[in-house]
């Protein structure tokens, strides 16, 4: 097997925010009506849209403060360019550190430009889906990490937490359904599967590819992700495939476009499949990021600022 080369890099520190225009199709402010009392109207609905849904996404964490964190989207309307608005605003500093630095912003100015609803209060776990604090919202910074800066709503956990290199996620805190007990996912090698999916996917054996397995119980399925790329006319695929009974399905492909890196199977399903948290990239390059996923019965979208309606899932017994 030849390895497929990705540039990774940082990806905890940027994967969030580089993928902020992912989706955003669920809900849309009216952009063609000036009476103030339906533009009121129109912002209560989406007010009322989003503070009934359920905020699902990557977290980290701060060892120098002892505090969690994740990345932030800008509310429809408001997009990079309102950025340096908001950074106009900035009135202290956090902490400071060689490159990189973290500011706080005004609450009343965070909430006028970037979505926080289901941020009040959050479920932290790890890979292991093992509970590891409940963080409530204490205030939102601008990180700058080195190469780029962007907003962050910052959490205080209710217990000690010792800094480590797992992967963390957070679920709004108002989901209480969501039962991890029977639910497992660790990731696999497995010669037999790789050679199974080339075979399946019509892949070159000899050619540059990449692939990591996932098994998924109480299901019995193993989700992969595989890519392929060459460099010299940089032509690519990248597939998401699930393993079930001996069948292979695709549910996820893109073509010489971005690759799948990395997944995270949850303990919620949507159309019988989990629920998938998925950082992806383009191919030697350090533009990265991450997104909430779910099946829509064929393949796996994404979900616009990583949230879905609680009615719309189904916990794993």
């Amino acid at each position: 097997m030849k390895p497929l080369v990705l540039v990774v890099g940082l990806w905890c520190l940027t994967v969030s925010c580089a993928h902020k225009d992912a989706g955003k199709s669920i809900l849309k402010l009216s952009a063609n009506t000036s009476a103030p009392e339906v533009i009121t109207t129109q912002q209560q609905k989406v007010n009322a849209y989003f503070d009934s849904t359920l905020y699902i996404g990557y977290v980290d964490y701060f060892p120098e403060t002892s505090e969690f964190f994740t990345a932030l989207f800008f509310k429809d309307g408001f997009e990079e360019p309102d950025e340096e608005v908001l950074a106009s605003k900035l009135d202290s500093l956090v902490f400071s550190e060689e490159d990189w630095s973290r500011e706080r912003l005004p609450m009343s100015e965070a909430r006028r430009m970037l979505v926080l609803s289901g941020l009040d209060t959050i479920f932290i776990f790890n890979r292991r889906h093992q509970l590891v604090s409940k963080a409530t919202l204490s205030r939102v910074e601008y990180l700058w990490d080195g190469m780029e800066g962007y907003f962050i709503g910052v959490f205080n956990g209710d217990k000690k937490f010792s800094a480590q290199t797992e992967e963390l996620y957070g679920v709004s805190s108002h989901y209480l359904p969501l039962k991890t007990a029977a639910f497992a996912c660790e990731e696999i090698e497995d010669e037999k599967l790789n050679n199974k999916l080339l075979g399946s996917l019509h892949i070159d054996p000899f050619s540059t590819w990449d692939m990591r397995h996932f098994k998924v119980n109480p299901d019995k399925a193993t989700y992969s992700i595989v890519s392929t790329y060459k460099l010299n006319s940089e032509e690519g695929q990248s597939y998401l495939t699930e393993l079930k009974n001996n069948e292979v399905k695709i549910l996820g492909q893109q073509t010489n476009d971005y690759h799948f890196l990395n997944i995270l199977p949850l303990p919620m399903q949507v159309n019988n499949q989990p629920l998938l948290l998925i950082s992806a990239g383009y191919p030697s390059s350090d533009f990265l990021w991450d997104y909430l996923a779910a099946f829509d019965g064929s393949s796996y979208q994404p979900l616009d600022y990583n949230r879905i309606h609680p009615k719309s899932l189904m916990s794993i017994h």
